[in-house]
């Protein structure tokens, strides 16, 4: 929880930066890069050892960083290890690229199909993502033959099903409680016999 707050709290700061100067996606990208490069082992090593001077940690940014992003981004990163929240930057890098899909009323769809879908279909699912959240939708297409057909799109926390697997199983279950509700319904009507006839 505190991880998420902080993490949130940074990159409101440096989204708000980047609306201001208008350089959003450049900024994203940065971001993105600085959690890629504090990844790497022997850089994060160096960073975060505190007996290592921090003069020394600075130079190693800087050469590592300068001339590829903007001023304010290696700030920020400068910031992040002055501070020791290596850890926290894949979090930024998410809060921020969800700062900016708000700010640009965007939403990202996982789409799962069990083949690939033309150009035609691409269009169709996206417009019907697009009016069902009020959004622009950015697709991400991934192929999984184990659906066995049909869509399912993940916006966020949402999932619509519409695979020919969860339908299959949507019918098993429907069957089964259909069978079940039948033995009761026939029950039902044997009580109904039996009290009109008593």
């Amino acid at each position: 929880m505190l991880k998420g707050a902080i993490a949130r709290r940074y990159a409101t700061a440096i989204f708000d930066l980047a609306l201001k100067q208008n350089t959003l996606d450049r900024t994203l990208a940065d971001i993105q890069e600085i959690a890629r490069l504090f990844e790497i082992r022997k850089l994060a090593y160096l960073l975060r050892e505190p007996k290592i001077a921090a003069q020394r940690k600075e130079t190693a940014l800087r050469q590592s960083l300068t001339g590829k992003v903007l001023p304010t981004s290696l700030n920020l990163a400068l910031l992040i290890v002055q501070r020791h929240l290596i850890d926290f930057t894949p979090n930024i890098a998410k809060e921020l690229a969800q700062l900016i899909l708000d700010y640009k009323n965007e939403a990202i769809a996982k789409v799962t199909t069990a083949t690939p879908m033309d150009e035609a279909q691409n269009t169709l699912v996206q417009q019907a993502l697009q009016r069902q959240t009020g959004k622009k939708i950015i697709m991400q297409t991934v192929i999984d033959p184990a659906i066995l057909g049909g869509v399912i799109a993940q916006v966020g926390d949402h999932v619509i099903d519409g695979s020919v697997r969860y339908r299959l199983s949507a019918l098993q279950q429907q069957l089964l409680s259909g069978v079940a509700n039948s033995h009761l319904d026939f029950f039902s009507e044997d009580v109904a016999e039996t009290s009109s006839a008593g």
